[in-house]
C-alpha cells in the first residue's frame, strides 16, 4: 500500500513538472515577426564567410580564378561576379554573388 502511494505521488509530481515544461515551451518558442529572417540571414552570412574563407587558399582576402575552381558555379560566373573587373573576387563581391546567385548561370 505504501509503495502504491509513493508511486502515485511520484507520478503526480513528474506529471506536474512535465506539464509546467510544456506550458513554458510554446512561450519560449514564439518569436516576433521580424526575428526568424534575421536569424536565417545571420546564419547564411556566417556560412557565406566560411565558404569564402575555404575558397581563399592563400588568405589574401581575395579569390582568383585558380582558387575559384573549388566552386564550379563561381568559376562559371567569375566574370559576372567580378564586378570591378580586377580579376579577383573580394568579400563584398562574394556577398553580392551569393545574394544574387539565382540570377547566375548554372554549370552545365
Amino acid at each position: 500500500m505504501q509503495v502504491s502511494k509513493l508511486l502515485i505521488r511520484t507520478g503526480l509530481v513528474l506529471s506536474t513538472l512535465g506539464a509546467a515544461g510544456l506550458v513554458a515551451l510554446p512561450v519560449a518558442a514564439q518569436t516576433s515577426p521580424g526575428t526568424a529572417p534575421a536569424a536565417t540571414t545571420a546564419k547564411q552570412t556566417d556560412d557565406d564567410a566560411a565558404e569564402f574563407a575555404r575558397l581563399d587558399k592563400n588568405k589574401d582576402g581575395m579569390t582568383d580564378k585558380s582558387e575559384a575552381v573549388l566552386e564550379p558555379r563561381l568559376l562559371t560566373n567569375f566574370d559576372a561576379a567580378d564586378t570591378n573587373k580586377d580579376g579577383k573576387i573580394d568579400k563584398a563581391e562574394w556577398a553580392a554573388f551569393q545574394k544574387n546567385k539565382s540570377l547566375m548561370i548554372k554549370k552545365q
